[in-house]
């Protein structure tokens, strides 16, 4: 009943993602990202159950989706699905992420996931802002700058900033001082980010200058509202663009026994 899914499949599965769909984004857009984008850990798994009345994509120990049709719904096909993978943390795949969890409002997909071994390990939230400036602000650059990026945040948002089609970034001293990038990740939708600032410069306004650069991109290409996605930082956003919190969520993982 359950086969490894292929590009050919990703009419199938837009439509299942579109039916199944329990999160404030539109999944069925993203659905070719979600499904067959490459993660920090390489190539996905993709897992349809039947005529395609569920599916799992999986990345390393990463529950990327998990999706079952409405109407296919407590038959099973959600547990048997999770059982054929062997994913130890659901959703909030770093990298290659629809949400940074499970919305808070999925209460059943919670519940689903605790009653199968899952316990919460912490919580975020996505902001939204409406607050896009007109004007790139002087001084920001636009450049490959993945070497900074990995030195001082990591390969991970490396890997996602280098699915932007705009990495903007500020110079201090003739060096490379902090980026922003947008619509790396859930292209499309209008998310925000990565984006960083080095230690060493940071208080000198340059991440808000980084993002009213982002935001001011993605208004030219004619988005009316940004998400900022997985972030704590809620002054940080709140004084520089007025953004406030839009969903909330959880993040869960399990601990499986190696043999």
């Amino acid at each position: 009943m359950i086969r490894d899914a292929s590009r050919a499949d990703l009419p199938l599965l837009t439509d299942l993602l579109r039916d199944a769909n329990d999160t404030p984004y539109d999944l069925a857009r993203v659905a070719e990202e979600k499904c067959f984008g490459v993660g920090v850990n390489g190539e996905p798994r993709v897992r349809i159950w039947g005529d395609g009345e569920g599916v799992a994509v999986t990345c390393g120990k990463s529950l990327r989706i998990l999706a079952v049709r409405r109407d296919a719904r407590r038959r099973g096909i959600g547990a048997a699905l999770l059982d054929d993978t062997s994913a130890t943390v659901a959703a909030a795949e770093a990298g290659n992420y629809f949400t940074p969890g499970i919305v808070t409002s999925d209460e059943n997909t919670i519940n689903f996931l605790k009653k199968r071994g899952f316990e919460e390990t912490a919580q975020t939230q996505n902001l939204i802002t409406t607050r896009l400036p007109d004007e790139i602000p002087a001084g920001v650059k636009t450049g490959d700058v993945g070497e900074f990026i990995e030195k001082h945040f990591g390969r991970i948002w490396r890997f996602e900033a280098s699915h932007a089609k705009t990495v903007f970034y500020v110079e201090e001293d003739g060096e490379v001082a902090g980026f922003s990038a947008h619509d790396a990740n859930n292209r499309g939708l209008g998310f925000f980010g990565p984006t960083g600032v080095a230690k060493q410069h940071r208080g000198k306004g340059l991440g808000r200058k980084l993002l009213l650069a982002s935001l001011a991109d993605m208004k030219r290409q004619g988005y009316e509202r940004v998400v900022i996605p997985w972030t704590d930082a809620l002054d940080f956003y709140a004084r520089s663009c007025g953004a406030e919190v839009a969903h909330r969520f959880v993040t869960l993982a399990r601990y499986i026994p190696q043999p």
